[in-house]
């Protein structure tokens, strides 16, 4: 069995120690197999996608790139090969050698992909607001401490959805991050879904915290949602996979609305606006 992980403090070191803490789990493996047997391929697809996002996230903040370029491609051939780890472990134990899965990961991170970040061709129109912002409280299942549900950008996302919240984090202008956005995972399906979205965000992020400081943990939030209060509180009247709801934040009061395909871009570019002219 690998060392345990320790943190790393370049990009190699990091993935190093990101595929230790994965290989190093105590899980039990039949657990994972039973869960993701018949799992849900249009939801679990797009949870990677958000895991691949805050991998980025992460390797972004630990080393930055470039402006404009992202790591979102290399984080998911990151997680390509730890999955593909876990399920040879689990058909086929003993095939696959920890310390090799170890290094590959490591020398992943000079791979280059010429990844860059392009805002979608369209966004809702942005509507003024004017309501209070009282959410319940949550989790923010990347740190796994208290979520911090005050000013900033809210994007209400339904399971099918996820891949949209890169839109919301990137920001209208193709640059840094866009700090102090917290997505919230909603479904119609809470009881079938609700625990996969769980488990699948709390895997990569257990194994993150491990192995990244805490400096290059991600900025986003992520929260769920199961009962859909908080997404009440925000003003969302009825919840399903399909729901895109982004709304900012200020001074305890929300004041601004889009919704739709785009509405994280929308948002993102009027908060970057706003706060360069404050």
């Amino acid at each position: 069995m690998p060392p345990l992980p320790s943190l790393g403090h370049t990009p190699r070191e990091a993935l190093g120690s990101l595929a230790r803490a994965w290989v190093s789990r105590s899980d039990n493996p039949d657990l994972f197999a039973d869960l993701f047997a018949e799992v849900p391929r249009r939801p679990y697809t797009q949870l990677l996608r958000l895991n691949a996002l805050l991998l980025s996230l992460a390797l972004e903040r630990l080393d930055p790139p470039e402006p404009g370029a992202r790591l979102v491609r290399l984080a998911s051939t990151v997680l390509t090969v730890l999955h593909g780890a876990s399920s040879l472990s689990t058909v086929a134990p003993g095939f696959e050698e920890p310390f090799d899965v170890i290094g590959a990961c490591e020398r992943l991170a000079t791979l280059e992909l010429n990844d860059w970040w392009a805002p979608p061709p369209a966004v809702p129109p942005v509507a003024p607001a004017d309501a209070g912002w009282s959410p319940p409280d949550a989790v923010d299942l990347v740190t796994g401490a208290p979520a911090r549900l005050g000013d900033g950008v809210v994007a209400v996302v339904g399971l099918h959805r996820l891949a949209a919240l890169e839109e919301a984090v990137r920001g209208g202008f193709g640059t840094a991050p866009t700090a102090g956005v917290t997505a919230v995972l909603v479904t119609n399906e809470p009881a079938e879904l609700g625990p996969l979205a769980r488990l699948t965000v709390t895997e990569l992020c257990g194994c993150l915290r491990q192995s990244f400081p805490e400096r290059a943990w991600p900025e986003l939030q992520v929260v769920l949602d199961e009962r859909a209060a908080i997404a009440a509180a925000a003003g969302v009247p009825a919840v399903s996979n399909e729901t895109e709801h982004v709304l900012r934040v200020e001074a305890g009061r929300v004041v601004q609305r889009a919704e739709g395909a785009g509405a994280g871009q929308a948002i993102a570019t009027t908060a970057t606006a706003h706060s360069r002219h404050r």
